[in-house]
């Protein structure tokens, strides 16, 4: 153990003891990257799929809505969706109501694309959940929820 005994473990120390949860998010953000790569063959990130999904659902969508709901920042988003719209995947137009806004479409090419990943997608989602029961995945989807900050949908009545 370190001198220090308000270090936080940055590394498994298997089977001696603890580790920290930064270090157990960082591997399983790792695992969950591998199995996306073995997955997709499109050359397209998560986040990139994550905002198709949402355009197929809002059709159209400023920015920073966008931004709220496939979970990106500003910078990255301003990044992310000009490469997105160059490669044809999406459409931008500045807001006539207000020209500080920019308004996101999918384009049919975009569409296709996603269509094409839907399969791939959940394959990656299975390769990254095998060895987990349904109420594996399930505790591990409202820890996730309530880690990331993020509001649980409100049951259905």
């Amino acid at each position: 153990m370190p001198n220090n005994p308000d270090l936080i473990l940055a590394a498994p120390r298997w089977p001696h003891g603890d580790t920290s949860l930064m270090h157990l998010v960082r591997r399983a953000g790792q695992h969950s990257s591998t199995c996306w790569n073995q997955s997709v063959d499109t050359g397209l990130s998560a986040l990139q799929y994550a905002i198709l999904v949402v355009l197929a659902e809002e059709t159209t969508c400023d920015q920073q809505t966008l931004g709220h709901r496939a979970g990106f920042g500003k910078a990255t988003g301003t990044y992310v969706i000009e490469r997105m719209s160059k490669g044809g995947l999406l459409s931008v137009v500045i807001d006539p109501a207000n020209r500080r806004r920019k308004l996101v479409t999918m384009t049919e090419e975009g569409k296709m694309m996603m269509e094409r990943m839907i399969e791939q997608a959940k394959n990656a989602e299975k390769l990254m959940t095998a060895g987990l029961d349904v109420q594996d995945i399930a505790d591990l989807k409202r820890l996730l929820i309530k880690l990331g900050g993020l509001q649980e949908p409100a049951e259905e009545q």
